[in-house]
């Protein structure tokens, strides 16, 4: 009897000993799963914060460089920037847009009813005015024919084919003789160039779906304003164009994180309002 009893009471023992063992190892667990989540949550808040601080030194970068920037200069300009905090560093580029082959804005859509300026001679005097074919590319909507009912019928919305309106002033500075041109492929502005045929082209990288020459003599500078819908648009000539602005590159470093902001900096736009006879001012 007494056996019995001492083979029962190890037994409690034993189970005990197991609880224990279970409560300790449970105990640890959660621990270690704490300190993990802890130790996670530090290495993505500095993450966060090496980010926030190499995003900040790349846009000063932009800031000191479009100060520091020589206007109309068309040369490749690399400037090295000190930050006040020796884990952030700065690199930026600055080089002017210009040759045979222009994508405008830097690639990003030209905004309807708004348009941007083509140089066609230096900024800013004017001078060295281009002679030749100009050719504007739009529209990169992906279609499979041109003036389709469904979308030549509406009037807003992403999918509506963008007309095109250019001004060109050319001749003399003192006065310049103005020529409007207008391209639709809808032919829902009277009197406008009808191109109903998609003549596709890539320029930079993008295919566009129209394209119109224009002969230019003694071209100062040219707007083009799309109409009916915002659209990207490039430029070819048969002679290289100048410089029509800046694009900027800073790259901000902070610890192994590393960030790079582009910026493109166009010349100032000549006001719509000089453009007379334009769809757009009138």
């Amino acid at each position: 009897m007494k056996y019995c009893k001492g083979l029962f009471s190890n037994g409690n023992r034993g189970q005990v000993l197991l609880i224990v063992v279970l409560t300790t190892i449970v105990s640890l667990t959660v621990g270690l799963t704490i300190v993990s989540r802890t130790i996670t949550n530090l290495k993505i808040s500095k993450q966060n914060e090496e980010s926030q601080r190499a995003f900040q030194a790349a846009e000063g970068g932009i800031e000191q460089a479009l100060s520091s920037a020589q206007t109309g200069n068309p040369s490749l300009l690399t400037q090295n920037f000190s930050n006040s905090s020796s884990s952030d560093t700065k690199t930026t580029v600055i080089s002017a847009e210009g040759g045979n082959n222009i994508l405008l804005n830097n690639g990003e859509s030209v905004d309807q009813d708004s348009g941007m300026d083509v140089w066609l001679s230096t900024y800013p005097d004017y001078s060295s005015p281009t002679t030749g074919d100009v050719t504007i590319f739009w529209s990169n909507q992906d279609i499979q024919l041109s003036g389709s009912p469904e979308k030549c019928g509406k009037t807003d919305g992403s999918s509506v084919h963008s007309a095109l309106e250019v001004v060109l002033l050319s001749g003399s500075v003192t006065s310049p003789t103005f020529t409007k041109k207008v391209f639709d492929p809808c032919a829902r502005i009277p009197s406008s160039d009808i191109y109903d045929n998609v003549t596709k082209q890539t320029v930079g990288g993008i295919t566009f779906n129209y394209q119109a020459t224009i002969s230019v003599t003694n071209g100062l500078i040219m707007k083009v304003i799309p109409i009916y819908n915002s659209t990207k648009i490039a430029v070819g000539s048969s002679v290289a164009l100048p410089s029509q602005g800046s694009l900027i590159e800073s790259t901000g470093t902070s610890g192994d994180t590393v960030r790079k902001v582009v910026y493109y900096s166009s010349y100032p736009q000549i006001p719509l309002e000089i453009f007379p006879y334009s769809v757009i001012s009138q």
